[in-house]
């Protein structure tokens, strides 16, 4: 369906920015025309090799069905649900693998990232104050200030525990599965991002 100009492993997006996350974000915001993105990490058994990208690759970056939907929101709920993604790291202890910051009681799939803000992830503070220094468009981002928030159904539903999402004004939703989206987005573009933004 396309190409990558590199290799790409799908599970380092847990620790640090990756091309494969901005992938879906992308998209995300693209089709949805949203301000933000809000993605679960990927399918950690997934690698892409440099050079032709298989529809079978893409179709295993998530493993489970879901539709994209934009909701909006205030800066508040996007910054209450990055606290709670943050869960998913154990308090931060000096020496230790980045594997063994995980708290295991916190599955992967529930651990979301976002595009279209900056922020720092700071697991050495308390949970509910991680998410440190949060901006759009290089700003600060307001508590009260209103973005569309590209996410899945899953999550407007208030699964895996994102009740701060549950309930928000839906603007857009697609009638098709997000990897179709992802895979007609690649074929058009014809290659995969080959850096990351490195917004966090």
């Amino acid at each position: 369906v396309g190409a990558s100009p590199t290799a790409l492993v799908a599970g380092d997006e847990r620790f640090r920015d990756t091309p494969l996350m901005d992938l879906i974000h992308r998209v995300q915001i693209e089709v949805g025309q949203a301000d933000v993105s809000l993605a679960a990490s990927l399918n950690p058994n997934i690698r892409i090799a440099k050079g032709p990208v298989k529809v079978r690759d893409l179709l295993g970056l998530y493993e489970y069905e879901r539709v994209l939907v934009v909701i909006e929101i205030t800066g508040q709920q996007l910054k209450d649900a990055l606290e709670y993604s943050a869960r998913y790291f154990r308090a931060y202890v000096p020496g230790r693998r980045s594997a063994d910051l995980i708290d295991e009681r916190f599955p992967s799939y529930n651990y979301e990232i976002a595009e279209g803000v900056s922020y720092t992830l700071d697991i050495a503070k308390p949970q509910g104050q991680r998410i440190l220094d949060l901006r759009f468009r290089g700003q600060p981002l307001r508590a009260e200030q209103k973005l569309r928030l590209a996410t899945n159904n899953y999550r407007t539903s208030g699964g895996a525990g994102y009740a701060m999402l549950k309930g928000a004004p839906v603007v857009y939703r697609s009638s098709q599965d997000f990897r179709e989206l992802l895979i007609d987005w690649v074929k058009r573009k014809g290659e995969i991002p080959a850096a990351a933004t490195n917004n966090w």
